[in-house]
């Protein structure tokens, strides 16, 4: 059996005084991203703008040796947003940015801005470390489950009312469901307990979907508090909680001060999936 070749991490020195370097990001056997790049590596509080070349195959490298060689342990796209891990001590983690920018005197004509970011530039978050925001005015569309009798309110968003599947709110993109989150109250939790095979039935449904979230409308503290979680033991709740954590790693359960931050932390969310996406 032929062993599984490392995808590869390529830097280039060439004479070009605005981008010295060229780098390229094996993404498929063979299949290689292309850029040019400003600096080696991107310093602390530091980003670099890179010149997007598009795709190259590997008869396409250059003959000389690569001023860098690496193995990529990890690489994934999220939206727009290329995250890279490399196979050494240091320099190892950081991602790219990719956004499509019109051309303001040719409408209808696009070129690509990257940005190439990492951890320690992150870390510092200094003033022009790039953050992706949602602008206000960005409009998703949003379903909310008949069942809600008190649904939450969404400010730039299309609401529709219809009988989900699983879970309360749902994030639809090109008529595709691609968020769902599942809302409980304390109270519903509770109710919920006492038939603690059927909620892990819906919450094993709502993994089927790619972004998923479980939220809760009170602290983690209120479901340690004795006398807000009658008749069950602190000790049994957090036994559920920490079940529910280790059945279904790939949910994410957010706790909320309160109903408010709970709306708040849903509506962002679904922002920034749908800016993403």
């Amino acid at each position: 059996m032929a062993e599984e070749q490392n995808l590869r991490w390529l830097l280039y020195g060439q004479k070009e005084s605005k981008f010295p370097y060229r780098l390229y990001i094996e993404e498929t056997p063979g299949t290689f991203l292309s850029l040019n790049v400003q600096e080696k590596w991107p310093g602390p509080g530091k980003k670099i703008f890179c010149q997007f070349l598009g795709n190259c195959g590997a008869s396409d490298l250059p003959c000389e040796e690569p001023l860098e060689i690496c193995s990529i342990v990890k690489q994934k796209r999220y939206g727009k947003r290329l995250i890279i891990i490399l196979d050494r001590k240091t320099r190892k983690r950081c991602w790219f940015i990719f956004l499509k920018k019109e051309y303001k005197t040719r409408p209808g004509e696009f070129y690509h801005q990257v940005f190439w970011i990492t951890q320690s530039s992150e870390r510092i978050r200094r003033p022009g470390a790039y953050v992706p925001r949602v602008k206000e005015g960005t409009f998703c569309e949003i379903i909310i489950d008949k069942r809600e009798h008190y649904p939450y309110k969404f400010g730039y968003a299309t609401i529709k009312r219809e009988n989900l599947p699983v879970g309360d709110y749902a994030l639809m993109k090109d008529d595709k469901i691609i968020a769902i989150a599942e809302r409980k109250t304390l109270d519903d939790f509770l109710g919920k307990i006492g038939m603690y095979d059927t909620f892990k039935a819906t919450l094993n449904e709502l993994t089927t979907y790619k972004f998923k979230a479980l939220i809760f409308e009170s602290p983690y503290s209120d479901f340690l508090n004795p006398k807000k979680i009658k008749p069950y033991s602190a000790n049994y709740i957090a036994e559920i909680l920490s079940d529910i954590a280790v059945r279904f790693p790939e949910i994410q359960i957010i706790f909320c001060d309160n109903r408010k931050f709970a709306q708040e932390w849903l509506y962002r969310w679904f922002l920034r999936i749908n800016a993403e996406e």
